[in-house]
């Protein structure tokens, strides 16, 4: 009986079915991922989904980021984060270097370029938080002032009008003597009093004015300035972990001796293999680190070091950034108790007339300002926002260590054959260490 042969695509899904119970699909499906050419339509088949995956996963990601972080627009994101999306998709399915540096970026992201995206979006943070509401409340606080000046000014204008409401009496019963031919004198006064006054109330005004234009100019420029920054130094550090995990390929795949210092499995296979002895000479016991374990070599607590003290400068500037705006609150908001216990203003006016007669004519009482200013502080909620961008930081300087062993052993699963040659050129160090005395280096 001859049975006709079935079709290649109702073979694909059960075969693939297969091969992932006998071989465990993460390791069947980072096999796919990693080979430079699949060998079949089970593993095309897979690669096509991953890469739509990865793809997807990052351009949301890219939009999110867009949307809220850095204020682009909705369609303006779409656009980007869509474009973005078909062009990784088709690279990452043509070209396996590609997919081995989008690969190698993802644990780059816990290494020195991730740790410089998290520390720089907390201090650009404070600075766009903290730098408007600094000038929020002085712009508030000018404007108490203003008002405060402006009551006591309109106040004394007020009592103005009573002397001059005098004058104008004493001018109309010198008119009526008739031994008096003149009165222009106390038109003058008057005049020129009147005249005075407004135009102190006038420059007032103005110059209240010019305050509050060059507050909303300076707040102004500062949120363009600070979204330009954003973006800049966003697209700054993304450019700059892509073009790392570049180097990082493109070292691992030329210098036989780039981060070639890990004590591997296939290493201690190939020792075993060779020799029987898989003991390690004690100078390579201190450089080999091994790539799972908790120890970690010189050089590694050295660069963690490093991290730590460009993690407390971030911490520095923050904390000066967010302690100046806590101090112009406080300052402001004592200056607005002042102000609200302004006390009373008595003005005494005398005037001495040429007949010798003085009359007392004023005995004012100003009434007492009362101003209620809100000012801003939302200090506590930027300190929390900035502590987790910290504490983000803080655990990607002790984790640093182990992301960059996880970029190296994404580069061995991707080039293979290279992995075993940088594992040769280590196993014949050791070897030849062996056969040399103690104190002769390679």
């Amino acid at each position: 009986i001859l049975v006709p042969p079935c079709p290649t695509h109702f073979k694909v899904l059960p075969a693939l079915k297969q091969s992932l119970k006998h071989s465990g699909k993460m390791a069947f499906a980072w096999n796919a991922y990693s080979k430079p050419c699949p060998s079949d339509a089970r593993e095309m088949l897979l690669l096509i989904l991953l890469c739509v995956l990865v793809s997807s996963v990052i351009s949301s990601l890219l939009f999110a980021w867009m949307t809220s972080s850095l204020a682009y627009d909705l369609f303006v994101a779409g656009i980007v984060a869509g474009t973005c999306a078909c062009v990784m998709l088709v690279l990452l399915i043509l070209v396996h270097p590609v997919r081995c540096v989008i690969t190698v970026t993802v644990p780059a992201l816990g290494t020195k370029q991730g740790r410089k995206i998290i520390l720089s979006t907390a201090l650009l943070y404070a600075i766009t938080s903290c730098v408007p509401n600094i000038t929020h409340n002085v712009g508030q606080s000018l404007h108490m002032l203003k008002c405060s000046t402006g009551n006591i000014t309109q106040s004394v204008l007020k009592s103005a009008c009573v002397p001059k409401g005098a004058l104008y009496d004493i001018n109309n019963k010198l008119h009526e003597l008739p031994s008096i031919q003149s009165n222009s004198y106390w038109i003058n006064l008057e005049s020129g009093t009147y005249d005075k006054m407004q135009a102190m109330e006038r420059d007032l005004a103005e110059a209240s004015e010019n305050v509050r234009v060059e507050l909303a100019q300076l707040r102004r420029n500062i949120g363009q300035t600070s979204q330009v920054l954003k973006k800049s130094i966003a697209a700054l550090f993304v450019l700059l972990m892509i073009g790392s995990s570049v180097a990082y390929v493109n070292s691992y795949l030329t210098q036989i001796k780039h981060d070639n210092v890990y004590q591997s499995k296939q290493l201690m296979e190939a020792l075993r293999r060779v020799s029987g002895d898989i003991t390690i000479p004690e100078c390579y016991q201190k450089k080999l680190v091994k790539t799972s374990g908790l120890r970690m070599s010189a050089h590694e607590l050295k660069r963690g070091l490093w991290g730590m003290m460009a993690l407390l400068i971030y911490v520095l500037m923050c904390g000066l950034i967010l302690g100046l705006d806590h101090f112009v609150y406080w300052s402001l908001q004592s200056l607005l108790a002042w102000a609200s216990d302004i006390p009373d203003i008595h003005v005494t006016v005398n005037i001495d007339m040429s007949v010798s007669t003085s009359l007392n004519i004023m005995h004012q009482s100003v009434l007492s300002i009362g101003i209620v200013i809100l000012y801003n502080l939302r200090i506590m909620a930027i300190v929390h926002s900035i502590c987790a961008f910290l504490a983000t930081g803080f655990l990607m300087v002790l984790g640093e260590v182990f992301a960059r062993r996880l970029r190296r052993k994404v580069c061995a699963s991707f080039y293979r054959s290279r992995e075993e040659h940088r594992t040769q050129c280590l196993l014949l160090k050791i070897l030849n260490k062996r056969k040399r005395p103690e104190g002769q280096d390679d």
